[in-house]
């Protein structure tokens, strides 16, 4: 076994990461010490926020019970009526199919908008991986959450409801949750330069997730872990600054929290190295980002040099993910990014969803991009 698959494994196996919870926090301890291991050392950065919890969520029609995870940016309210169809009043049950562009990206809300001016007091999202089961979707609004209901139903259980909506049925959706302010970490390290004069690089990863993440999170984390063992084995000029952060799932509250304490260091950081969703997984979709056209070649050769196809957002685009955020602030950045079949579900496992062989030609194209971005001789 390789040090990449033994991470993973090891990562998978800590179970759920959501941000705060007992995976995530045994995530950075473990961190932590597999930095140690490769002469980094490394700290936890702790930060607060909402932490969304509930005693039941699910819903009730005709004797039935129909379990379902709260959107976390929803309120946490429960809601008796009708099951219904989109475009009329009740609890409405919209199904999302999967592939479609609406179950993860930001086109949800508007969605969510529309069918409660069309009258929803409550919505059951019926959606998931290609097996049926659940694929939760991140919380883009978890400071500002919205202020009606909504039930993630995994397509196995949901045959109820959704015959329910056909024969506009009784039920009640129970959301019995609460938010509660608590701490989650992210993970940070510097593996000096040889010139302390020239603004550092960052190599940052989201290390959470809904649920075990092996293709989501852990090929990031595991090329994360390599590429800083190998430069600090061999620095380079510049500084390399390190962040796997919690809050992935949240709109990126743990990278918010990193760029905050930094304050105006932020804006002297060289360039940005994002290791975002699925990179090395199998059947995936692969894409990259660059903020400008000098780290987009740089990116470009990296890839085809290692034989990697991934699909190019235009220049300056960030497309998804952490990178966002550094775009936000005028960083300059490379994003590697993507999903794959099992993206958000409890069977995103290393052996149905990790592609060894792609994964170790990424790790090899990674470095090579920081190697340029901290040896390069732009400002």
């Amino acid at each position: 076994m390789n040090a990449a698959e033994r991470r993973i494994r090891a990562y998978e196996e800590m179970g759920d990461h959501r941000t705060g919870r007992e995976a995530d926090n045994a995530a950075t301890d473990w961190m932590i010490e597999e930095l140690a291991s490769v002469g980094v050392e490394a700290t936890p950065q702790e930060w607060s926020f909402p932490q969304v919890g509930w005693h039941e969520a699910c819903v009730r029609l005709n004797g039935t019970t129909v379990p379902g995870v709260p959107l976390f940016d929803g309120a946490l309210t429960s809601v008796s009526g009708n099951l219904i169809k989109p475009g009329a009043s009740g609890i409405v049950v919209s199904q999302i199919a999967h592939g479609d562009s609406t179950q993860f990206s930001q086109a949800m809300y508007p969605h969510l908008d529309s069918l409660v001016e069309h009258g929803a007091d409550a919505v059951v999202l019926v959606m998931g991986d290609p097996d049926g089961h659940h694929a939760i979707r991140n919380a883009e609004r978890p400071l500002a959450p919205l202020d009606f209901a909504v039930l993630q139903v995994a397509p196995n259980d949901a045959a109820p409801v959704i015959a329910g909506a056909a024969r506009s049925q009784a039920a009640e959706l129970v959301i019995d949750g609460w938010r509660e302010t608590r701490t989650a970490a992210n993970v940070i390290a510097t593996i000096p330069g040889t010139d302390a004069s020239l603004a550092p690089v960052t190599l940052m990863t989201p290390k959470s997730g809904w649920y075990t993440c092996a293709a989501e999170r852990g090929g990031g984390i595991a090329i994360w872990m390599e590429v800083a063992g190998r430069i600090a084995a061999d620095p380079g000029q510049r500084s390399l600054n390190l962040v796997a952060s919690s809050g992935h799932e949240l709109h990126h509250l743990g990278l918010d929290c990193y760029i905050s304490a930094l304050g105006e260091d932020a804006g002297r950081v060289h360039s940005w190295m994002h290791l975002g969703a699925s990179i090395g997984s199998r059947n995936g979709q692969p894409s990259y980002a660059a903020s400008d056209d000098e780290l987009f070649g740089i990116a470009t050769d990296a890839l085809s040099e290692q034989g990697l196809e991934r699909r190019a957002f235009p220049v300056g685009n960030a497309g998804f993910g952490e990178a966002r955020n550094i775009g936000e602030i005028g960083g300059r950045f490379v994003s590697l990014l993507g999903g794959h079949p099992y993206f958000h579900s409890p069977l995103d496992t290393y052996d149905r969803c990790i592609d060894p062989e792609s994964l170790a030609r990424h790790t090899d194209a990674v470095e090579r991009i920081v190697r340029e971005m901290i040896n390069g001789s732009s400002p």
